[in-house]
């Protein structure tokens, strides 16, 4: 790859480290928009190019979730409970979505994006109109049938789209079960960490053979130069968390998750076209 490259990569690390740690959802927002760019280098037949996308864009999360999730842990944010439910279901569901549907000839974008920008458009008006509400409700409290569906949701939306996971964990927790905003995105980060550990694994699995090296869908030299500023970025996200409102958390949640659909929508209708 090009110098350019490798300083976008790294430049595209930063900034989704910083997100990672201040929203919570990954820096998946972030990646999947440059990783493109660097693969014209690795001769990646047309018909894989959307799963390298999504399997690196996972693999420079897990860094990051990694560091985030232990910045919080040092500052007593960290809710086990929750984290390892969803994550585990999570697991369970983007192995299964990995195995059968992703990254198989079955898998359609076009069916997969439609349904993902009807569901963050339902999650942004919730988002929207809970953001002048205090919710706060106890993570004890939280029942285990609704964090094991929130994970099914979570590891389906990770596997299939490389955001991470956290799009889907943060609105469900905070609108739907009452959860603080901020403690809802601590518990993203921590669930983002178990399941894109364990897509990583089935990524880095997948028989395909590239000119350049490769391990599986995973390309060593685009999600490790994503990952390189990640370390000191996401500290820094994981502190402006701490010090923002939970109604200014919301906001920018809301216009995040705004970008995110108007650029799906945007590649749907792209894909239409073609």
């Amino acid at each position: 790859m090009s110098w350019e490259i490798y300083s976008l990569l790294v430049l595209a690390g930063a900034i989704g480290g910083f997100v990672s740690g201040l929203i919570g959802i990954g820096g998946g927002i972030i990646y999947v928009f440059v990783i493109p760019y660097a693969l014209p280098y690795f001769n990646i037949p047309a018909q894989w190019q959307a799963q390298f996308i999504i399997a690196n864009s996972l693999a420079a999360i897990l860094l990051g979730s990694l560091i985030a999730n232990y910045v919080h842990y040092k500052k007593g944010f960290f809710f086990p409970r929750p984290v390892l439910l969803i994550g585990v279901s999570a697991m369970i569901s983007s192995w299964l979505s990995l195995k059968y549907i992703v990254n198989t000839s079955c898998f359609s974008m076009e069916v997969f994006l439609a349904f993902l920008i009807v569901l963050m458009g339902y999650m942004l008006i919730y988002t929207l109109k809970g953001a002048r509400m205090e919710s706060d409700l106890e993570i004890s409290s939280l029942p285990v049938w609704g964090l094991l569906l929130t994970g099914l949701l979570a590891g389906m939306i990770a596997s299939a789209s490389g955001l991470g996971g956290g799009i889907a964990v943060i609105p469900v927790l905070n609108r739907f079960f009452g959860v603080n905003i901020k403690k809802a995105s601590a518990i993203s980060l921590g669930v983002i960490m178990v399941s894109s550990f364990t897509m990583c694994i089935v990524n880095g699995m997948v028989d395909i053979d590239l000119a350049s090296w490769n391990v599986g869908l995973l390309l060593p030299a685009v999600f490790i130069s994503l990952s390189i500023a990640v370390v000191l970025t996401a500290p820094i996200g994981v502190m402006w968390a701490h010090k923002l409102t939970t109604r200014t958390i919301s906001y920018i949640y809301a216009g995040i998750l705004t970008v995110v659909m108007s650029t799906k929508l945007a590649t749907f209708i792209q894909l239409l076209n073609e």
